[in-house]
């Protein structure tokens, strides 16, 4: 056996031991089963970032809370996709953020879950602090580069660039550190580590304290979605009156961010309790690199990209991506 099939057996049987024990969670958790009614309370999960203003928006305005005043809603931060897959199959959470790549592990693994909508397109940027280093060539063998998780959208633009610049996809993936934004933001500046994968407003904090970008998602896979919300099919059946006013919602809060930027960067800075300025989040949210749209798009190219890196097993159909729904029917 090559060296090279041997790294590729490794890397089947890990995704392998990694579907088996997410589909023993399923199965202990008795995800896909089907809801008995309308739910008394709905949590949504999102993570850090202005990736997640539309959302954002939603939460701050309580729009859901004034249309739906007898089902109580729940907001639930957490730091990577995986996490909130992880809660959305123990039925902690039912409304889910993320990119699409951990998205996509769940739906190869049995989630059941599909794309309710887009948010954005954002230029996700490897952001490094030693002026040394201008590609992942230059990085030192010992490295550490901060993202989400392993299978989170960051990792995407990481593996297909090594795949191009090192001739191994796999190449820096003992590298990655699993990290939430917020901490990967201060481990960069502190010299913690030597990357940090990230988006907006962490890109302009750390170019702020001198980092540069060697690695932009737009450079690999073109404008793609970075974050869409995802949900299951028999949730949304189940509950109508929420599925319609979170549909509103969601089409006032795209609309608030193209239209009305102001407006909704003064929502943000209140949402983020001063830590952002309306200033600050306002020239972020009309960035060049920023586009607000509900329309998923890139969802096929991603898919495909994992299936050739072994992230997932078989590259889904649209019908197991989207929902059927306004939202999805130009999707690609």
């Amino acid at each position: 056996m090559s060296h090279r099939e041997s790294r590729r057996g490794v890397r089947g049987l890990a995704a392998a031991c990694a579907a088996t024990l997410l589909a023993g969670v399923l199965a202990a958790c008795g995800a896909g089963t089907a809801d008995d009614g309308p739910a008394e309370t709905i949590t949504i999960g999102y993570q850090p970032g202005l990736g997640y203003s539309t959302l954002l928006i939603i939460k701050e305005q309580k729009t859901l809370e004034k249309a739906l005043p007898d089902t109580e809603i729940k907001w639930q931060e957490l730091d990577s996709g995986g996490a909130l897959r992880d809660a959305v199959i123990a039925g902690d959470v039912q409304v889910a953020s993320m990119g699409a790549s951990p998205f996509l592990v769940g739906v190869d693994a049995g989630v059941g879950w599909k794309t309710v909508a887009a948010m954005n397109q954002m230029n996700l940027q490897l952001m490094v602090t030693d002026p040394a280093i201008t590609s992942l060539k230059d990085l030192p063998k010992d490295a550490k580069i901060a993202m989400p998780a392993p299978d989170s959208i960051q990792s995407l633009p990481l593996r297909k660039a090594a795949g191009e610049q090192l001739g191994d996809p796999h190449a820096l993936d003992k590298n990655i550190v699993g990290m939430g934004h917020p901490d990967g933001l201060q481990a960069l500046i502190s010299g913690q580590i030597a990357g940090h994968l990230t988006a907006p407003p962490f890109v302009a904090q750390e170019a702020e304290a001198g980092a540069h970008p060697i690695l932009k998602s737009y450079d690999l896979f073109g404008r793609t979605t970075f974050n869409a919300i995802y949900a299951k099919p028999d949730f949304l059946d189940a509950n109508p009156d929420f599925t319609k006013a979170f549909y509103a919602a969601l089409k006032e809060s795209n609309a608030l961010l193209t239209d009305d930027p102001d407006q909704a960067a003064e929502l943000l800075s209140a949402e983020s309790e001063g830590e952002l300025t309306a200033d600050e989040v306002k020239t972020q949210i009309t960035d060049p690199d920023v586009t607000w749209s509900l329309t998923p798009t890139g969802f096929g190219e991603f898919a495909d990209f994992m299936e050739s890196v072994e992230m997932i097993e078989k590259a889904p159909s649209a019908e197991d991506i989207y929902v059927d729904n306004e939202f999805n029917a130009d999707a690609s």
